[in-house]
């Protein structure tokens, strides 16, 4: 078993960074913007956008895609931080016309809702 000590907080979470586009690079951290900043420096010269996340490291990943897979039971845990422009000395929510920090906040939690709500629907007709 690996060492997570370094990027998992003491309550089993983690901040997990993905650059957006690809190829994409991805990263996990103790605090959102050193997962970010991780993530954009894999990924060559700046500037990047990146997507930031808290959410428990064990039954949460970041997928091939670059976006992130989950339990759908954990999904009403998982918080979206933000998507960001990051140059080499920045960071800041982004403007973009192709996705804002808004639109990227509005999407995941909309889709974190409605995973969790589904799982709960299934579960409940298991009991019943």
């Amino acid at each position: 078993m690996s060492d997570t000590s370094k990027f998992v907080l003491p309550n089993g979470y983690t901040f997990f960074a993905s650059t957006a586009g690809s190829p994409g690079t991805w990263a996990c951290e103790k605090d959102p913007v050193s997962a970010a900043r991780r993530a954009a420096d894999r990924n060559g010269p700046y500037p990047h956008f990146v997507q930031v996340w808290y959410a428990p490291y064990e039954t949460t990943e970041v997928n091939d895609n670059g976006g992130l897979s989950w339990m759908p039971e954990t999904a009403n845990t998982i918080v979206p931080i933000g998507f960001f422009k990051l140059t080499s000395t920045t960071m800041k929510k982004s403007k973009d016309k192709r996705l804002t920090h808004e639109e990227f906040m509005d999407y995941w939690f909309d889709s974190l809702n409605q995973s969790y709500q589904h799982w709960v629907d299934v579960d409940s007709k298991k009991v019943g």
